[in-house]
């Protein structure tokens, strides 16, 4: 390459300002991003703490684990949202 060249990186976004309600989004690879909307109100800074706690390793080992142990014999589609669904409700 030289120096005239432009070097082309590919980026990807870790914050988006949203308009109304914030939110985390956590790809494949275990890249997070999330949205927040200017007003940075409790549901912001919540986003917010929680999106910093994924940056911890150690933490997000931590929290996979937990449910980790959840999901021990969930085979189906069906068993692992019916799982998801009852620790959501409790």
């Amino acid at each position: 390459m030289t120096d005239k060249e432009t070097k082309i990186q590919a980026t990807r976004k870790q914050l988006y300002v949203v308009e109304s309600t914030p939110a985390i989004s956590i790809d494949d690879d275990g890249y997070v991003r999330c949205g927040l909307s200017e007003k940075m109100e409790d549901n912001d800074k919540l986003v917010l703490a929680i999106y910093l706690s994924l940056k911890n390793e150690a933490w997000k080992k931590k929290m996979l684990a937990a449910m980790d142990k959840h999901f021990i014999g969930k085979t189906t589609r069906t068993s692992r949202m019916v799982t998801a669904f009852s620790l959501i409700r409790q």
